[in-house]
């Protein structure tokens, strides 16, 4: 149930994948301020995550969970409303705070539901959920922004977050892990209103755990990379390969259509791996090359089409083995923190890239940046073998 509402959250997402475009032929941004815009959204989901991460530890996932849904959705109605650069600005940072604070209590409640032993193939059908929902919503969406205007992608985002809050709170019950030390029990019939005591005992902490400090630091770097997919590359294809609204969302839909294919059986396989650090290298390596080899092959749709194949597949074998480490490392007092930790690594990742991404294209083209974009991902990839050194890592 978790995740079916998950995919219905995730099905209308979609409202920052065509905000460049948007932007740009409806507003007249320029490049610039589009990304400034959107590092606005990304130092939101930065406090979204750790105010998340922070609530989470000390009030339970629960109520997390459902106060982020509702709200967000009626920020994202209010986006209609909003013309001006500044005022822009401000949503992007207020929906990705109050969204982004989902981030690290949905990913503490995957233990509390699935329970420890299932940790990694429970992150898979967590991840099938999100991706399934975005493969749908991208189509619907590329649909409704060429035929009805980007309006439209303000209110489908907005009912889908508030439809999946009210579908959480009546089908779902707050279930706490063993060793939760909230000092209220909760009852059948409580109001989420109604606030527990805060956990007092917090053992070793994330914020100490070096390996973990520069494990994330190494990732920072994948996200840059990665989070080009869904800022620099939609008006990519809108600029360079004269792509339609429902010709992008047609492409990025294959990308959660491949993810929800493969990713479950491939992980569940990879999940009795010994060398688990090794393979999430691979997918690092894999959404490096997926920018790359426009540089190489070509500016086409097929080179997008083989693009978002390696991305898809980079993805595929990354992040459930990466989100999975991070809760492995983790116990019930300080789950909050790692995840708060992991969802920051994205979110510091959403501040930087749309400027990096926008910057550079605006002033030296796509080939340049693509070029960066593999530069980052060699870092990453050279720290990552530099860690899978240092410590054996063993993955629940």
């Amino acid at each position: 149930m978790l995740s079916f509402i998950t995919f219905i959250n995730r099905s209308g997402t979609v409202v920052f994948l065509f905000l460049s475009i948007y932007l740009i032929e409806q507003l007249d941004f320029s490049k610039t301020q589009i990304g400034l815009v959107m590092s606005c959204h990304g130092i939101g989901s930065v406090a979204g995550a750790y105010v998340g991460g922070w609530l989470t530890d000390r009030y339970g996932y629960y109520r997390v969970m459902f106060w982020s849904l509702f709200l967000v959705g009626f920020l994202y109605f209010s986006l209609v409303l909003v013309k001006t650069f500044s005022v822009f600005c401000l949503m992007g940072f207020l929906t990705s705070l109050v969204g982004d604070a989902f981030r690290p209590a949905g990913m503490a409640s995957i233990t509390a539901y699935g329970g420890e032993e299932k940790q990694t193939r429970s992150m898979s059908l967590y991840r099938l959920a999100i991706n399934l929902g975005f493969g749908i919503g991208i189509a619907i969406a590329g649909f409704l922004a060429g035929i009805y205007g980007y309006h439209a992608l303000f209110f489908m985002d907005g009912g889908t977050c508030i439809v999946a809050s009210l579908l959480f709170i009546m089908v779902l019950k707050d279930k706490k892990e063993e060793g939760w030390n909230a000092k209220k029990e909760v009852v059948e019939d409580e109001n989420i209103l109604d606030v527990p005591e805060p956990v007092t005992t917090i053992q070793q902490s994330a914020y100490k755990d070096v390996w973990y400090l520069f494990f994330i630091g190494f990732l920072f770097f994948n996200s840059i990379v990665f989070i080009q997919l869904f800022h620099t590359f939609p008006l990519f294809c809108k600029e360079i390969l004269d792509m339609t609204e429902e010709g992008i969302g047609a492409l990025m839909s294959y990308n959660g259509i491949l993810i929800c294919i493969v990713e479950m059986p491939l992980i569940y396989v990879l999940a009795k791996k010994r060398d688990q650090i090794g393979w999430i290298i691979w997918g690092v390596v894999s959404i490096g090359l997926s920018l790359l080899i426009f540089n190489v092959l070509g500016f086409s749709i097929y080179t997008a089409v083989l693009s978002m194949t390696l991305v898809s597949i980079g993805e595929i074998i990354n992040f459930p083995l990466a989100s999975s480490l991070a809760l492995g490392r983790s116990n019930v007092n300080n789950r909050g923190q790692y995840m708060g930790l992991y969802s920051m690594l994205f979110s510091f990742g959403m501040i930087v890239a749309p400027l990096i991404g926008f910057k550079i294209a605006e002033d030296y083209g796509y080939a340049v940046l693509w070029y960066v974009m593999g530069g980052l991902s060699f870092i990453s990839t050279v720290g990552l073998i530099a860690l899978r050194k240092k410590e054996e890592v063993a993955i629940a």
